[in-house]
């Protein structure tokens, strides 16, 4: 996987996340989205509604998590205030306690007016 925050395709072609600390984790959360959501960079061509997979790797836990939710969020090469490409991938009911723990995890600056890479 890249080093700090990024994406990989791996050989595979699995997109992979990986959240290093607080700072990443801030910029890639959509707490605007209900049910939560992340922003995952890829290259690759998704349309809203789509189903992805991912892996997660995240400071809070010690093993990577597959993670499958719906595109809420499309940022396309030269879009307006996104600073990156990607999509945002809406959590699903069984990813609840995850968002939780990302939740108390950004206590007091989830709703920071910090940029993101989606806002």
């Amino acid at each position: 996987m890249a080093k700090g925050s990024g994406f990989s395709g791996g050989k595979s072609g699995i997109l992979a996340l990986e959240i290093n600390d607080e700072r990443e984790l801030y910029e890639h959360y959509m707490p605007f989205v209900q049910g939560g959501a992340l922003f995952v960079p890829t290259k690759r061509n998704h349309e809203l509604g789509d189903e992805l997979f991912f892996l997660l790797s995240i400071y809070l836990h010690s093993d990577p998590i597959p993670m499958t939710g719906k595109v809420v969020w499309v940022a396309h090469q030269g879009s307006g205030s996104s600073q990156r490409e990607g999509v945002g991938v809406q959590f699903t009911d069984e990813q609840a306690e995850l968002k939780i723990q990302i939740e108390q995890a950004l206590t007091g600056t989830v709703h920071a007016q910090h940029p993101t890479l989606t806002m």
